[in-house]
């Protein structure tokens, strides 16, 4: 039962610290979760402009439209962009046959996907700092 025990937590860790694609495979699970969840809630706000009353209307939008909710947005963009890239380099690598290049393509996601939050985070400066 040891045995078996060390060779199951071993090879964890072996997994883990090796194969960075699970982690990458995990944030794209999670991402596309959240997108859906975001989306639904998106949807339901704008929604209440067609079957709510005006007020309710410029209620919700007023509550979204605050500081905390910039962050946010930000952080949804954070997303949209690992899961864009994330989901390109799948089919790259399925289709072009270059699942031994895992690893330039995991490093080619990070780098893409940290060049468009940082070029997001520039655009959304002014509006968080208020001078826009």
């Amino acid at each position: 039962m040891k045995i078996t025990r060390d060779l199951y937590l071993s090879a964890g860790r072996n997994i883990v610290r090796e194969h960075h694609g699970l982690w990458f495979f995990g944030l794209q699970r999670l991402t596309g979760f959240l997108l859906a969840v975001y989306l639904i809630l998106h949807i339901l706000i704008n929604s209440s402009a067609l079957f709510g009353s005006a007020e309710t209307y410029d209620w919700i939008t007023s509550l979204v439209q605050g500081p905390g909710f910039q962050y946010l947005e930000i952080l949804v963009v954070l997303g949209v962009f690992f899961h864009l890239f994330n989901g390109l380099r799948i089919i790259i690598a399925d289709f072009f046959a270059l699942t031994r290049r895992q690893g330039t393509l995991l490093a080619l996601v990070s780098v893409f996907t940290a060049i468009m939050f940082a070029y997001t985070v520039w655009v959304y400066l002014p509006k968080l700092t208020g001078m826009h």
